[in-house]
């Protein structure tokens, strides 16, 4: 049998997948078409187990087609040229999925695989937002959780990728989750498109869920998050490159500078301070003062984000499930550790007292020069007031 059509979706997919989303962590046009890819080939010549399909198998989502890993849903009984998939329901354990979950995974490895922004699962009653990219008008990702009190219930993770003029796809993975464990896995929307301001309405939904209120203190909790750690590639975050950044893009990032100065160190090289209204970014220039390179940034306002998606006001603890933390207490007054040695990169510590924290996460450049860069949080009660890089 030959399925030469998953879907409008998936054509799509093939002439203009964008990769822009794969270093953010979202569940990506692209690594669930390649999962389907390989579903589609271990079911190419094999009869379904209720073959011939008939009206009896016919379902809102589309004619149940039975195989032994899963059932495949089409829009017509007979396969052919024409036929296009519109849905999957996983119905085997042993079924290999993205990001490993599969079906009686553990929801703990579940949230690990999607949750590590809001590990808490913060929100209102019933839903906590689990990440939202929107990169319109070219795709937008967002994730959600739908809870009772703590008690995980499912997470849908959803993909909106142009396939026209105001045409995007609706498509995405739904887990559903009973007793602590994942007992249904469906990709829905295979052949489903929407317009722009549907794309748009969800994503508002999801960002709109509070997640303050509801988000577990900090103080004596032990925070595990099995993020990345700070790695040389998040230092291409928001609209910049750290690394690159020059003086120029500066202003353009952060507007005009409310004042520009000037100092030299004993080595005669010059450093170039601008301060904008919400930012601070400090040059190393030559003796001629040229050739300037970015020393450190601080960001303290505004709409400016850094890496992984750190804003100004964000709480303690939803900012340090954003990047690796093996388990160390966060109790008042003590340092603790993240991960690493706290020494040699990569290492993460953090120190509190009373309601003020600095998170301190350390990288190594690739290479033999043996360039570190540095991220330091800075937390006022508990909520993030600055976020400072810079060359080590």
């Amino acid at each position: 049998m030959k399925r030469l059509w998953l879907g409008v979706w998936f054509a799509v997919l093939l002439l203009c997948s964008t990769a822009l989303a794969d270093e953010a962590g979202v569940l990506t046009e692209t690594e669930l078409a390649a999962w389907l890819n390989q579903l589609l080939l271990s079911t190419a010549n094999v009869s379904p187990d209720n073959a011939p399909v008939g009206e009896e198998s016919l379902t809102t989502d589309g004619y149940a087609f039975l195989y032994g890993s899963a059932t495949l849903y089409y829009n017509k009984p007979v396969l052919d040229a024409q036929s296009i998939l519109k849905a999957v329901a996983v119905t085997d354990e042993a079924l290999d999925m993205p990001r490993g979950v599969r079906l009686g995974a553990p929801a703990s490895m579940l949230m690990a695989a999607y949750g590590w922004q809001n590990p808490t699962l913060a929100g209102d009653e019933s839903i906590a937002p689990l990440y939202v990219l929107n990169q319109l008008p070219s795709a937008a990702y967002w994730a959600w959780a739908q809870r009772t009190g703590a008690t995980l219930q499912s997470v849908q993770c959803a993909i909106h990728v142009r396939a026209g003029e105001d045409r995007y796809t609706d498509t995405g993975v739904q887990y559903t989750v009973q007793d602590g464990v994942v007992s249904a896995i469906r990709v829905y929307g295979l052949s489903t498109l929407v317009r722009l301001s549907e794309v748009q309405s969800n994503l508002a939904a999801v960002s709109g869920v509070p997640t303050q209120a509801a988000a577990a203190p900090v103080e004596g909790v032990t925070l595990v998050s099995a993020a990345e750690p700070f790695a040389a590639s998040d230092l291409t975050f928001w609209r910049m490159d750290f690394l690159t950044l020059t003086e120029k893009g500066a202003g353009v990032l952060f507007g005009a500078a409310q004042s520009d100065d000037w100092a030299q160190d004993d080595n005669g090289q010059w450093l170039h301070t601008l301060s904008f209204a919400n930012a601070t970014a400090v040059f190393a220039t030559d003796a001629n003062r040229e050739n300037p390179v970015l020393e450190s940034l601080s960001i303290t306002g505004g709409d400016a984000q850094g890496p992984r998606g750190l804003t100004i006001g964000l709480r303690l603890n939803d900012a340090l499930a954003l990047f690796r933390s093996d388990g160390s207490g966060l109790t008042t007054g003590t340092a603790a550790l993240l991960y690493g040695d706290g020494q040699a990169a990569p290492t993460a510590t953090l120190e509190r007292t009373g309601g003020d924290a600095t998170a301190r996460y350390l990288l190594a450049l690739p290479g033999d020069t043996g360039a570190q860069v540095a991220l330091h949080l800075t937390f006022v009660n508990d909520l993030l007031a600055e976020i400072m890089l810079y060359r080590n």
